[in-house]
């Protein structure tokens, strides 16, 4: 918002180093919030090789963040200044460089964060209690399941190895048994070859 009664139109290059220079005509259009800006046009005379000094008192007005553009940081362009003279009655117009000016940016993304947070929490609580209440629990036997690919892999691979658990005791009592036997076969062999040595004794 700009204050108007604070505008101030000075020539620097005058003896006494700031003298005002009076303005003959001043227009301004009001600017409304968030849609049209101030223009602000004055009429004064510049006296010949000086240099002019204008000022005026403003309020910053802070965007919303719904309104920043997309490139936030680049700043926001200023419409430039236009300077009107009489040159041998022809009016020339002089137009200046469009300013950037800096504003504060807040975090973007934290919004984002929010959003994608609360989000996630949403969908995992309504989606379980929307599963908890719409679902039907149903009894089926097992041999009315349609088994796919994979699943007949897995039950297959677990067949299997219940069957190699299962033989694995009788295999073990099978050794076991095959052992008994060598050892008395063994102990047997012994025994006759004693005996054979005794008989051999009492001959001689």
């Amino acid at each position: 918002r700009l204050y108007l009664h604070t505008m101030s139109i000075t020539d620097l290059s005058s003896p006494g180093g700031g003298s005002p220079i009076a303005h003959e005509k001043v227009h301004l259009d009001l600017a409304r919030d968030r849609s049209t800006p101030y223009t602000l046009e004055i009429v004064f005379t510049v006296p010949a090789r000086s240099t002019v000094k204008f000022s005026i008192q403003f309020d910053p007005l802070l965007l919303r963040w719904n309104e920043y553009p997309p490139d936030a940081h680049h700043g926001r362009h200023i419409p430039s200044g236009v300077v009107s003279y009489k040159d041998d009655e022809q009016t020339v117009r002089l137009y200046s460089d469009s300013p950037i000016v800096y504003l504060p940016t807040p975090d973007f993304s934290m919004p984002f964060n929010v959003l994608c947070l609360v989000s996630t929490v949403i969908a995992i609580v309504y989606g379980s209690i929307f599963s908890l209440t719409t679902k039907e629990l149903a009894c089926i036997k097992e041999n009315e399941v349609k088994k796919g690919l994979l699943l007949q892999l897995i039950t297959a691979l677990r067949g299997a190895l219940r069957k190699q658990e299962s033989a694995a005791p009788v295999i073990k009592k099978e050794q076991e048994q095959e052992t008994e036997v060598a050892v008395v076969k063994k102990k047997q062999t012994e025994s006759e070859s004693e005996q054979i040595e005794n008989l051999e004794g009492t001959k001689k």
